[in-house]
């Protein structure tokens, strides 16, 4: 990780509330009990290294479903935006018409 890229994750980390992703290296790994329980206590993910570069990231299930659910409200603000901009174009269609459009469309 380059030192530039270093100090942005640590303004995007500060911006955010969070802690620096630990940085272990590969072969720490060796006592899996004691990386998973650093794993899971972690509030980022642990960032796992080879060669002094960053190889991969582990996380909790708690973390990784945070993340899911980020992303799906991310993808579902970005449809909202999608349909209000329809909207202001005019890009719509009555409501009944939809209706029978997708009855016919799915055999309903």
């Amino acid at each position: 990780m380059s030192a530039a890229s270093a100090t942005l994750g640590a303004m995007i980390m500060a911006q955010r509330g969070c802690e620096m992703p630990r940085c272990i290296p590969i072969k720490e790994i060796k006592n899996t009990t004691e990386f998973a329980r650093l794993v899971e206590e972690s509030p980022e993910p642990v960032i796992v290294t080879r060669n002094g570069r960053e190889a991969f990231a582990a996380m909790s299930i708690e973390l990784l479903d945070s993340l899911r659910m980020e992303r799906a409200r991310a993808e579902l603000y970005r449809l909202i935006e999608e349909a209000e901009e329809a909207s202001r174009e005019g890009r719509v269609i009555d409501a009944r018409e939809s209706i029978r459009r997708t009855r016919e469309r799915y055999g309903l």
